[in-house]
């Protein structure tokens, strides 16, 4: 390896942790893509509350989750070949992602529509963020990657 490139060996978790990261963002994608492919017909099976959402969210915050998950897909591949930029992609998916529900919850008042039951979920994918955001910086802080 170069000097750009990762110089210490990580521990065998860091590989566990990278890989549930990579499944966590590749499942991210995948709900990305069946909201793309939400149609008249699937939106009829939602509730009114959760039809109403959708029908006024903009197109730039369904951009915004498009980047949350495809920046933080980026940057768990980033972490599997032990790349720096990995980082960036990071803090990027969890800027756009705090843009998205942000958006979401205090311009549209998911909560007044869909109660507080709408909260965790989004709230736990939040939290991931910030982790995996940390995980990344220490992993380069202790030269796990590059």
């Amino acid at each position: 390896m170069t000097a750009a490139t990762a110089t210490a060996r990580p521990p065998g978790w860091y590989w566990w942790v990278s890989g549930l990261a990579f499944l966590w963002m590749a499942v991210g994608i995948a709900t990305w893509t069946l909201d793309l492919m939400t149609d008249e017909t699937t939106a009829a099976g939602l509730s009114e509350a959760q039809r109403q959402l959708y029908a006024v969210r903009p197109d730039w915050v369904f951009a915004a989750y498009g980047v949350a998950v495809a920046s933080g897909l980026a940057g768990a591949l980033g972490l599997l070949l032990r790349r720096g930029w990995a980082v960036a992609a990071m803090v990027l998916s969890l800027a756009a992602a705090v843009l998205h529900f942000g958006y979401i919850f205090l311009v549209l008042d998911a909560i007044g529509l869909l109660g507080l039951g709408a909260v965790p979920f989004p709230l736990f994918i939040l939290t991931a963020g910030v982790f995996l955001v940390w995980f990344s910086a220490g992993a380069r802080r202790r030269g796990w990657i590059g």
